[in-house]
């Protein structure tokens, strides 16, 4: 802001710092207009309406004026920093990488630029680059959660875990996980015979599903186990029969002994690999089979796969791992082959105009009520959400259409995964280059059922 736009309304520029600072963005917006009027050049303006556009959604608008800002000020680092993670967000990296140096370049002493650079070498899938500028963040701020948080998710991507692990700890000071208060000592792994542990649920569901592998080490060293997670995981965990009692998210937890976080948990039993992993650690329910006879009654002839388009719409970078029903009906609904969808939600909507597709979704009331049905399957294609996990826990073959961005989970590189050996990924060769991923998933799939001789 410049001293003059500073000097005529201080009250405007206060109230638009302090509703930014408290994610109310819209009406910083409307502070910021206000300000705008008096001060129509004024860079640092436009700049922190291109903010308040960016983290409204509005990415076309941010990026008409954050290149106002710059236009006014080409000297401005915030500006370009701002815009920098504006084209990470519409996915375009090697451009963000740009902008962002040159951020860098203009003030190399702050820290948020060698963070946001950091993001966006992460976006690229550069994440030995990535690591290196979150190093420098860290030397000119090194208590900064933030950058040791998206610095471990680097590590772990890389398979770097010991490393990845100790940072991952962070999560909790980035408010990436809420703090609580828990009941007992903080448990890091130790024997706790005839004591009781509560294991904390945090994250989302498919978190939960690949952290529950460690459920049954967690039993074997102690007491009582009691699990806290959402009521849809429940019946699901609970085929594991190592849990002694359930606690619903976000209701009162008992007492105990001992507690931790349920992601917290492969960094205590896998500090180094994840190699040695069991095949299926889930299993579907029998009694719940009975619900799908639409698969039990497919011709022999056809291979029956599952499929998943999209996770929850809610979730924000949901557009960079989803895509539409269309493009799967269009690779994979081959002769050979009979189509379920497993897809939940908003997005099941899609399947109007598509009925060769049997749709599952009324029957899955539950995770254990999908890990009955895919079960019942042949093959899994989808893009990555909890169901992913589901399958690979399930010991299924499942193959997961990732973007070009995806979860530290899948690693980099390889087209098979250490936390599931049944598991397949389609990696693009480029950003939103899903044209590629399906191409080759489909030349797999046709051969598989080539190989079946059912083609």
């Amino acid at each position: 802001m410049t001293e003059a736009s500073l000097a005529t309304q201080p009250a405007l520029i206060a109230a638009a710092v302090s509703l930014i600072e408290r994610q109310r963005h819209q009406e910083a917006a409307e502070a910021l207009r206000a300000a705008l009027a008096r001060a129509p050049d004024d860079a640092e303006i436009w700049n922190a309406l291109g903010l308040c556009a960016r983290e409204l959604g509005q990415h076309r608008a941010a990026l008409t004026l954050c290149r106002r800002a710059i236009a006014l000020a080409p000297d401005l680092p915030g500006a370009w920093s701002n815009i920098g993670l504006l084209y990470r967000e519409l996915r375009m990296p090697e451009t963000a990488i740009a902008c962002l140096e040159r951020a860098v370049e203009l003030q190399p002493r702050e820290r948020g630029h060698h963070h946001n650079l950091g993001v966006a070498h992460a976006a690229a899938v550069r994440h030995q680059e990535a690591v290196a500028a979150f190093d420098r963040a860290l030397l000119l701020a090194p208590d900064n959660p933030q950058t040791t948080y998206a610095r471990a998710l680097c590590h772990l991507a890389l398979g770097d875990f010991r490393r990845g692990w100790a940072g991952y700890q962070a999560r909790f000071a980035a408010g990436i996980v809420p703090v609580r208060q828990l009941p007992g000592r903080p448990w890091t792994g130790r024997p706790y015979g005839g004591q009781r542990l509560l294991v904390a649920f945090e994250q989302g569901l498919g978190d939960g599903i690949w952290a529950a592998r460690c459920l049954a080490i967690a039993k074997s060293r102690g007491g009582e186990l009691i699990v806290e997670c959402p009521d849809t995981l429940m019946p699901l965990l609970a085929t594991m029969g190592v849990v002694d009692r359930f606690v619903s998210y976000r209701q009162a937890v008992p007492d105990a002994d001992w507690h931790c976080h349920l992601c917290g948990l492969p960094a205590l039993f896998f500090p180094d690999t994840p190699e040695s992993q069991p095949v299926r650690y889930l299993h579907g329910s029998a009694s719940r089979g009975d619900k799908f006879r639409a698969l039990r009654g497919t011709p022999s002839h056809l291979v029956k796969v599952g499929i998943v388009w999209s996770g929850n719409p809610r979730f924000k970078r949901n557009g960079h791992r989803a895509t539409s029903l269309q493009r799967f009906t269009d690779a994979f609904a081959m002769p050979g082959v009979q189509l379920f969808s497993l897809q939940k939600g908003a997005p099941a909507a899609e399947l109007e105009g598509h009925p060769g597709v049997i749709d599952l979704a009324p029957m899955l009331d539950d995770f254990a009520d999908t890990a009955a049905a895919v079960d019942q399957l042949d093959l899994v294609i989808m893009t990555d959400t909890a169901v992913a996990h589901l399958a690979g826990a399930l010991g299924k073959p499942v193959w997961v259409l990732l973007g070009y961005d995806p979860a530290w989970f899948w690693q980099t590189a390889r087209n098979d995964s250490p936390w599931y050996p049944t598991l397949r990924l389609f990696r693009p060769r480029g950003s939103d280059d899903w044209t590629g991923v399906f191409d080759a998933a489909t030349a797999e799939l046709m051969r598989l059922v080539h190989e079946r001789g059912r083609l």
